[in-house]
């Protein structure tokens, strides 16, 4: 019995309501015992279960289904390996990974390793980028609004919709769920097994300076960096810092600003990729930005 999710469930829908714990409780149970249930110390009796399902507009089925799934260590390990293989671009890898877990799937991992199937598939050109965002925009709309916000689903999902539109050229489509991402809705400090949701906005951050960049809205694109960098500093995450920086570097071209500041923001970046052992950008940048990188020497 999953009292642990069961918690988290409760303490997502309930955050999502603006609710207060006080709220929830209130002609159900003591603000305490909401506490004790969210933090996944005791277990709920069904008919609380029931009357917090009426105040947080879900159903009892669903509470029953987080409650009954087991924790599995060996799902988890799969679904950051399936993580890891999609950042370092492995598509084929992926869907061999996917090819070969156990059947059926539980509800969630069914959609998690859906969408990733679906992402390979188009970059390994089996699928088109309109019947891929179709798919994924139905995803959104069609599924169980409770079972794809778990561990964030729905936020990889929109992020994927986000980077295929600035791919094509539809920047505006594209900023849309870029924005719709790092609204206030989205920010509520829900627990995830699967992402640091704060790493996850810092990258969305840089994929929507990116497009903004190569919109043209040069001024828009370095207030993100900007927001991306404070947000990187403040969370002691380097993974995206060099690439922030390189786009600084590139905005303040752009603008015509004086070539020391240019200059500054192109070393920091390769100091950052060195440190990060990130060989290719280092050989990338020298080999784009070697006048400026030479005028610190």
């Amino acid at each position: 019995m999953n009292k642990n999710k069961l918690g988290q469930s409760i303490e997502m829908l309930r955050k999502k309501k603006n609710m207060s714990q006080g709220q929830l409780a209130e002609g159900i149970c003591t603000q305490p015992a909401v506490s004790q249930i969210e933090k996944g110390k005791v277990y709920p009796k069904v008919d609380t279960l029931y009357y917090f399902a009426s105040k947080l507009d879900t159903s009892l089925s669903h509470f029953v289904e987080v409650l009954l799934e087991e924790p599995e260590e060996k799902q988890n390990e799969v679904i950051q390996k399936l993580n890891r293989l999609s950042t370092e671009q492995k598509h084929e890898e992926i869907l061999a990974c996917i090819k070969g877990l156990s059947s059926p799937l539980p509800p969630w991992m069914k959609l998690f390793t859906g969408w990733l199937q679906y992402l390979s598939e188009h970059y390994l050109g089996f699928r088109s980028l309109k019947e891929t965002i179709y798919i994924f925009k139905s995803l959104l709309q069609e599924e169980d609004p409770i079972l794809i916000r778990r561990n964030h689903l729905h936020i990889s999902i929109m992020n994927s919709i986000a980077f295929l539109y600035a791919a094509d050229g539809h920047y505006l489509e594209s900023l849309y769920y870029y924005d719709k991402i790092l609204s206030p809705e989205e920010a509520l400090p829900v627990s995830s097994e699967v992402i640091d949701i704060d790493i996850y906005r810092i990258r969305v951050m840089y994929n929507k300076a990116k497009t903004l960049y190569d919109m043209g809205e040069t001024t828009a694109s370095l207030e993100t960096i900007e927001a991306g960098i404070e947000a990187s500093l403040h969370k002691e995450s380097m993974a995206l810092l060099g690439q922030f920086y390189y786009y600084k570097g590139q905005c303040y071209e752009k603008l015509d600003e004086e070539k020391e500041i240019i200059c500054e923001c192109y070393q920091r970046a390769l100091s950052l990729f060195e440190i990060l052992n990130k060989k290719l950008y280092s050989r990338l940048l020298w080999e784009h930005k070697s006048s400026f990188l030479n005028q610190l020497d």
